[in-house]
């Protein structure tokens, strides 16, 4: 059985939502990519809206735009993907235990801290009762989110289904990641991607995910199980962070030839960046073009088939491929 992106949006510190891919580029401020702030109001009542964290903002609006585009009202699964959930209110409901002495803290910050806080405020906007899921593996949050989606679609336990990857990085979590050097030489950043996954025919076909336990990364080998060889990618999204980013040089080495996109230092890097990378390539099929500010090597060809995203953080592996149907 075949699957398709039937439709996608994303929320970044680029102007990305509700558009394609933007031909001109924001550089970051104060060594941080905050998310450009869409029209809430439009996909969110100002009653709720007052409630909700960034996070929940941007993942409960992208979602939404996801499915209008669709137009499906309610989907038959909901499947998040997050690394470090809800960080703003987590902080709130911390900092509040030890200011009072740990007596009587507010539990809304604490209710809203849960990683599954976004699938669950979707779950009842939605009025949606159906199987709801939110995965939080670190870097490869999204990756297993998709991945169980894809095994729901072949499966035949559902028909359309809303795959998210979104992370914040407010400013007590952007304080300690950089004092902490968690991510040398790397622009912090936050966002999120959302799709509708489907059996029903569209323009982009996904072709899967893979997530790679393994110290490094046999591309010949990983790309039989897309049945495609290295000749027939026409583009490569990649993860790196940098000019010379060490974990993607062996790997740009096989697609020398291929236009190569980088998008870390346009959008930022966190735990989900990957789902923004996946919207890319949907984007670039679609559109068949990837405008040359997103190419850190090659050009724009124009003749967009098969593309691959590849991202390694740390040693956490994944490769996903979209194709033009």
């Amino acid at each position: 059985m075949k699957l398709y992106i039937k439709s996608s949006d994303c929320i970044s510190a680029q102007a990305t939502f509700e558009s394609g891919l933007p031909a001109e580029l924001s550089p970051a401020e104060n060594g941080r990519l905050s998310c450009l702030k869409p029209e809430y109001k439009k996909y969110i009542s100002p009653k709720l809206l007052r409630r909700m964290s960034p996070i929940i903002r941007n993942g409960v609006s992208g979602s939404l735009s996801a499915l209008g585009k669709a137009k499906i009202d309610v989907p038959d699964a909901i499947i998040i993907g997050t690394a470090l959930g809800c960080l703003k209110d987590t902080a709130s409901f911390l900092t509040q235990l030890i200011e009072e002495n740990e007596e009587l803290p507010n539990p809304t910050h604490f209710i809203q801290s849960t990683h599954n806080t976004i699938a669950g405020q979707l779950a009842l906007l939605l009025k949606c009762t159906n199987y709801n899921f939110t995965f939080s593996q670190m870097h490869n949050s999204f990756e297993c989110a998709l991945l169980d989606a894809q095994l729901m679609l072949l499966d035949k336990q559902a028909n359309n289904v809303l795959v998210g990857g979104v992370d914040e990085l407010p400013d007590v979590s952007y304080e300690l990641t950089k004092d902490l050097e968690c991510y040398k030489n790397a622009t912090l950043g936050e966002g999120g991607g959302f799709f509708v996954l489907s059996p029903e025919e569209s323009k982009v076909e996904f072709k899967g995910v893979r997530i790679i336990n393994a110290d490094t990364c046999n591309i010949i080998d990983e790309l039989k199980h897309f049945n495609l060889r290295i000749e027939d990618i026409d583009a490569v999204i990649g993860g790196d962070v940098e000019e010379n980013d060490r974990a993607y040089s062996a790997f740009q080495q096989a697609f020398n030839d291929k236009p190569y996109a980088w998008y870390k230092p346009f959008i930022g890097e966190f735990g989900t960046a990957s789902s923004v990378a996946l919207w890319i390539a949907a984007k670039a099929i679609e559109e068949q073009s990837i405008p040359q500010c997103w190419l850190k090597h090659g050009k724009d060809t124009n003749r967009y088939n098969n593309v691959l995203v590849y991202s390694n953080v740390g040693g956490e592996q994944s490769i996903m491929v979209l194709s033009k149907n």
